[in-house]
């Protein structure tokens, strides 16, 4: 009798399903209006410890959209959050709430810390919401004429690329 072996590694089922209902219980929270800080972290961590098991056993390109789609729902939310209690947090505070929670927007060339700030202050919180803005609104938001300076070419560039696709 000839037994096949199968290379894949298998997923850890128990971690994987704590690692789901950890996340489903706190995107459930953030449904029913329960945003805290503490469940917008709890989310953003749930998340990056399934994506990061996942990972490992490869990922398809479905999973990953949904994944993509839950961290952007959580970054929404974790934004919303931002423009209400921005006047209570030191500036200690709203640096590691942006280091957290704007870190797509962080990931686009020539955007830093300040910038994503600012930007979350005026409610773009993701670089959908960003290359989502006309030229026009880009120029008009109330930032920084250095701040402009960078961000106009960089709006202009994924616009450019984008129609070229």
């Amino acid at each position: 009798m000839i037994v096949e072996t199968n290379n894949t590694a298998e997923l850890p089922a128990e971690q994987l399903r704590e690692a789901v209902n950890a996340l489903m219980q706190t995107v459930t929270s953030l449904l029913e209006g329960e945003a805290t800080l503490a469940t917008l972290e709890t989310a953003l961590h749930s998340h990056d410890a399934l994506l990061d098991q996942l990972a490992i056993h490869s990922l398809d390109a479905s999973t990953l959209a949904a994944l993509e789609r839950i961290e952007q729902f959580i970054t929404l939310h974790a934004g919303n959050y931002y423009q209400t209690t921005c006047a209570e947090l030191d500036n200690k505070q709203k640096n590691r709430f942006i280091s957290l929670f704007a870190r797509r927007l962080l990931a686009l060339d020539g955007l830093g810390p300040a910038t994503a700030q600012q930007l979350f202050q005026l409610g773009v919180f993701t670089p959908e919401q960003f290359f989502g803005l006309t030229p026009g609104e880009l120029a008009q938001m109330q930032l920084p004429p250095a701040t402009l300076a960078r961000l106009i070419p960089l709006h202009a560039q994924h616009s450019q690329l984008t129609q070229e696709s």
